[in-house]
């Protein structure tokens, strides 16, 4: 096989990948790859040619929709429960419920409308596979902290932040504030300042909140945890002492779905949940068996009118909770 043969291979998986798993057209993968369009359609045409693509047509799960009404009677939730295999790995069930979670987001914003995002992996992933609108007189904010300029969650975070207002044609918003602090008094002087002042009034407008769950579990913390502030074991004895089993956007809640009197709540610069259940569509976006604790309260407190989740996390959820 020649450089020129691996090359060619390399390219037509890259564009099977971004088109068939994660929706994106034949101009956006052109734009990335710098090639034209009808190079793309040669490419994903030698890919499913030469055996790099398997297509298969399935019929829709009877049992996901089955899912989806359980979890509506159950929770009061809408739920969109994505179909996969059984064999279906961790990673593919992580782009499928990324890309559906994409769709239901363009379902329900529109122009002048504010969006409120919580960053993390699941919403980074979204972010790669959003499809570009002509919006107008939109903006996006941040609801949680941003770390600090020398860890990861500065960078982490603009980079989402950045992807959605491209994406929407929209001014953003930054909460330019660390993740955690360390006294509960620093909170308030920080967010005193105006241009704090002015992301929480943008949250507060919000139309359309997204976000993931953010599982707590001492040394194997949420992306947002390693941010630039590592929780040590005195604060992780404080959530334990709490009762804290998740969170919502660094917003600590127990497994209830209660977060008042939360001592960590009082150090983090997360959402006040009282006033982000205000916010008329909130989509949680989940996959993994290790989210569904954190899940399952949020969905007992009411923090989520819609849920996109994959069929086989959502089963486990329903499962688990009617064992507890």
């Amino acid at each position: 096989m020649t450089n020129h043969d691996e090359a060619r291979i390399e390219d037509a998986l890259r564009a099977a990948q971004r088109y068939y798993l994660q929706d994106a057209t034949m101009d956006v993968i052109a734009k990335e790859l710098k090639i034209s369009r009808s190079t793309v359609s040669r490419l994903i045409s030698y890919a499913k040619e030469s055996g790099l693509v398997e297509i298969r047509v399935l019929p829709p799960s009877v049992q996901a929709h089955a899912v989806e009404q359980a979890l509506a009677e159950r929770y009061s939730v809408k739920a969109h429960v994505v179909h996969v295999p059984s064999h279906t790995t961790p990673v593919e069930r992580h782009q499928r419920t990324a890309n559906h979670a994409s769709r239901v987001l363009n379902s329900v914003f529109s122009s002048d409308m504010i969006l409120a995002l919580s960053w993390g992996t699941m919403v980074r992933e979204i972010s790669e596979v959003l499809t570009s609108r002509t919006l107008t007189n939109c903006r996006v904010v941040l609801l949680n902290g941003i770390g600090n300029p020398r860890a990861r969650g500065e960078h982490y975070s603009s980079a989402i932040l950045t992807a959605f207002g491209e994406a929407y044609n929209a001014y953003i918003q930054r909460l330019p504030v660390p993740v955690f602090l360390d006294r509960p008094g620093t909170r308030d002087a920080l967010f005193a300042e105006r241009s704090v002042q002015a992301a929480v009034a943008m949250q507060h407008d919000a139309d359309v909140a997204l976000f993931s769950m953010g599982q707590v579990e001492d040394g194997v913390p949420s992306s947002p945890y390693r941010a630039g502030y590592f929780l040590g074991q005195e604060e992780f004895r404080s959530l334990r002492e709490d009762d804290v089993i998740g969170d919502l956007a660094t917003t600590f809640i127990r497994p209830d779905g209660s977060y008042a009197d939360v001592e960590m709540n009082s150090r983090t610069t997360g959402p006040d949940l009282d006033q982000f259940k205000s916010i008329p569509h909130r989509i949680c976006a989940v996959s993994g068996h290790h989210k569904v604790p954190a899940l399952r309260a949020a969905l007992r407190g009411g923090l989520l009118t819609d849920l996109v989740i994959d069929e086989i996390t959502a089963m486990t959820c329903l499962h688990d909770d009617a064992v507890a």
